[in-house]
C-alpha cells in the first residue's frame, strides 16, 4: 500500500488479514456492535486516511480516539499486527485535525499532571475537597476526585527516606494514589530493604505518547530513562501499571520493575510476614496492562489468599475497564458503559473493596461507583491494602 502522504512513515494497515478474530476481544466493539469501533474497523479507517480516501473528519477520528489501547486485539491477532504503534502513530499524525476541545483537554491534562508545582496545587485542592464539610460538594462536582473512596485520610508523600530502591510515583498516581508510595516504603522497611521516593521525574511519557503527542512523550521518556540509569539505585520500581507498560517498551538497560511485582516477590521470599484477620469481601481487578507491566496476577492472588478471613473475588468480565488512553477524559460515556458489568458484579456480590494497580482504572471505578451511589465500596491499590494488613 502506498500512502497518500509519503513523507510520513507508518505501519502498513494491510498487514491486517481482516479475519475478525479480534472482534470479540475488543471492549468498544462489545458495547457498540459497530464495526468502526473494532480493531479492524479502525485499521480500515487508518488505511483510508493514509491513502486520502477519507478526510480526517471528526466522525473518522472519534473511532481512533475511542480505542482504549488495551491491546487485547494484539494477543489474538494471527497476523501479529503491531496495533499499539499503528494507533499511536495515527493519533500523532492526525492530532492537528482533532477538534479544538480534544486538543485543549489533551494539552491541559498533560500540563496539570506533569508539572510539579501544578501537581502540588492539585494535591492541596484534592486534600481540601476530601474534608468532611466539603465531601458532598466534592462528590457532585468532582466524582472521580472523591478520594475518600480510596483512603480515609489523604496521604502526604514522605520524601525523607534514603535507600537503594528508587520508587517512581508517576504523574496522575502521584496525586491520586500518593499513599501507595509510602506503603511501598513501609513494606520494604519491614523486610529490611531501604528505599527512596524519586522526586525529579515529570512523567514516563505515556500520557502524551498515547494521546498523539509522540514527540513530547518521547522527550519525557528519554529524560526519565536517563534518571533511571543513574548508579544511585539498584532498582527502580513504579506502582502505576500503565507507566510500567510504557517504560517496559523503552527501558533497554534501565533496571526497572513494576512495584506490585517487586513487592509480591519480597513478601513471597519472607515467610515471617503475617497478616491481620480481615473480614472483607474484596474483588481483584486485573488491568489490561497486567501482562505488559509483567505483573504475576496469580502471585497476587496467592498472597491475598494467605490473609485470614478474607474472601477474594475476581471479575467474571475480562474486558478492559474503559479508562485507558484518556478515554475517561475524552469518552467518558464509553468508559462508564464498558465498566458497567464490573459495577454490577460489585453490587451483586456485596464487595467491600476493589483492588486495582492502575490509576486510570481506579478513577474509573471511583467515578462509576459514585454514579451508582454504592457508598460502602472502596477502591485501593493492592500495595496499600497489603501494607495496611501486614502485622
Amino acid at each position: 500500500m502506498k500512502s497518500g502522504n509519503t513523507s510520513y512513515r507508518m505501519l502498513d494497515p494491510d498487514n491486517c488479514a481482516m479475519c475478525g478474530m479480534c472482534l470479540n476481544h475488543c471492549p468498544t466493539y462489545k458495547i457498540s456492535n459497530n464495526e468502526s469501533e473494532s480493531p479492524r474497523g479502525r485499521i480500515s479507517i487508518i488505511h483510508g486516511l493514509n491513502d486520502s480516501l477519507l478526510e480526517p473528519s471528526e466522525s473518522a477520528l472519534k473511532h481512533i480516539n475511542s480505542c482504549t489501547l488495551c491491546m487485547a486485539c494484539e494477543t489474538v491477532c494471527p497476523a501479529k499486527v503491531d496495533f499499539y504503534q499503528l494507533m499511536t502513530d495515527a493519533r500523532n499524525k492526525y492530532f492537528k485535525d482533532q477538534r479544538i476541545i480534544f486538543k485543549i483537554k489533551t494539552v491541559l491534562i498533560s500540563f496539570l499532571l506533569t508539572k510539579n508545582y501544578i501537581k502540588r496545587f492539585i494535591t492541596l485542592v484534592v486534600s481540601t475537597l476530601n474534608k468532611k464539610p466539603l465531601n458532598k460538594i466534592n462528590k457532585k462536582l468532582f466524582k472521580f476526585m472523591n478520594y475518600t473512596q480510596i483512603q480515609d485520610k489523604y496521604a502526604k508523600i514522605n520524601y525523607n527516606t534514603q535507600g537503594n530502591i528508587g520508587i517512581f510515583t508517576g504523574c496522575a498516581s502521584n496525586i491520586f494514589q500518593s499513599d501507595v508510595a509510602n506503603s511501598c516504603v513501609k513494606i520494604l522497611k519491614k523486610n529490611n530493604i531501604n528505599s527512596e521516593i524519586i522526586k525529579n521525574i515529570e512523567c514516563c511519557g505515556s500520557l502524551n505518547y498515547n494521546s498523539g503527542r509522540i514527540k513530547k512523550g518521547s522527550k519525557q521518556n528519554i529524560a526519565a530513562m536517563k534518571e533511571f540509569r543513574k548508579d544511585k539505585y539498584e532498582k527502580i520500581i513504579g506502582y502505576a501499571s500503565g507507566c510500567s507498560t510504557f517504560i517496559n517498551k523503552n527501558k533497554k538497560d534501565a533496571t526497572y520493575q513494576d512495584a506490585t511485582s517487586y513487592v509480591l516477590e519480597v513478601l513471597a521470599n519472607n515467610k515471617n510476614n503475617n497478616f491481620k484477620i480481615t473480614n472483607k469481601n474484596i474483588c481483584i481487578h486485573m488491568p489490561c496492562t497486567t501482562k505488559s507491566a509483567e505483573i504475576d496476577f496469580s502471585k497476587l492472588m496467592a498472597v491475598l489468599n494467605n490473609i485470614p478471613s478474607l474472601k477474594v473475588f475476581t471479575f467474571e468480565d475480562n474486558y478492559c475497564c474503559g479508562a485507558g488512553a484518556q478515554n475517561i477524559l475524552h469518552n467518558n460515556e464509553n468508559s462508564i458503559d464498558i465498566i458497567k458489568p464490573k459495577i454490577e458484579f460489585i453490587k451483586s456480590n456485596n464487595i467491600d473493596l476493589v483492588l486495582t494497580y492502575n490509576v486510570g482504572c481506579s478513577l474509573n471505578f471511583i467515578n462509576s461507583i459514585n454514579l451508582k451511589n454504592i457508598n460502602k465500596v472502596q477502591v485501593m491499590h493492592p500495595i496499600t491494602f497489603l501494607n495496611s494488613n501486614l502485622v
